[in-house]
């Protein structure tokens, strides 16, 4: 199990993990199980760096600094995949095609686009937030959208015979699950009331669901890039929802 963990820490992050040997195809689909755990890690690291920066910058450049921190300190896998998928279905009206342009390490206008959209978005949401609930959702927007990918490798088939995708889909199973979604329940309990954390997975569960079927339509399957698609989907989403959470007194 602790080397599973690290197999999760070294693939999401850049943070120094023991010398893994011999790990095999299934390795990281079994290790999807702490994905949720890893962005504990990423969203304390976050929050962190954003109640540090408070102290002397004003509220937008804290929030922007921990977007900032957190993007570098996952070597900006997710958003990567964001802006691949992104170029992607955009560009592509087949399968080939779409598929074709996610692997083209060039990045389109729709790609840039979309990152443009995807920071400001973030910026915004949590700028909105009162200061001491950014450091929360922080910690929560990164956790929850790490369950994503988790639910999708193990719901659909790789879209492509070779690729991150392909190690793993469906290569987790309902236990790697059930700890996934544990972990992402004690910390939801233990940051925010228990109403926000059931409209927190009710939300995040509804955008897994769509960016899935959508995925199922136009590849028959899912890939690394639409995973790391769905994960940022589903922390704009959580973002959003904290706002109306806070607008209805939750």
């Amino acid at each position: 199990m602790l080397r599973r963990f690290f197999i999760a820490l070294q693939f999401m992050t850049r943070f120094p993990t023991p010398r893994i040997e011999s790990t095999s195809p299934g390795d990281l689909g079994k290790a999807a199980a702490f994905f949720p755990l890893v962005g504990v890690i990423v969203g304390c690291s976050a929050a962190l760096a954003f109640v540090l920066l408070q102290r002397a910058l004003p509220l937008s450049v804290s929030v922007l600094g921990a977007i900032i921190f957190a993007t570098f300190i996952t070597n900006g896998l997710h958003e990567d995949g964001f802006a691949d998928a992104f170029d992607g279905f955009g560009g592509g009206w087949s399968k080939e095609r779409t598929l074709e342009i996610m692997r083209d390490s060039r990045i389109g206008v729709y790609g840039v686009l979309a990152l443009v959209f995807l920071v400001l978005s973030k910026l915004h949401l949590l700028s909105a937030l009162a200061p001491n609930q950014i450091w929360r959702w922080l910690i929560v927007g990164h956790v929850a959208s790490r369950w994503s990918p988790l639910v999708l490798g193990a719901w659909l088939p790789p879209a492509r015979r070779e690729g991150l995708g392909k190690l793993v889909a469906k290569q987790t199973g309902a236990f790697e699950i059930v700890i996934g979604t544990m972990t992402v329940a004690l910390v939801l309990l233990l940051t925010i009331r228990w109403q926000a954390a059931l409209a927190v997975f009710l939300v995040t569960g509804l955008v897994t669901l769509l960016c899935g079927l959508y995925f199922r339509w136009r590849l028959q399957g899912v890939t690394g890039d639409c995973m790391g698609a769905a994960s940022q989907f589903t922390e704009v989403a959580l973002y959003l929802t904290a706002i109306s959470l806070t607008h209805l007194q939750m």
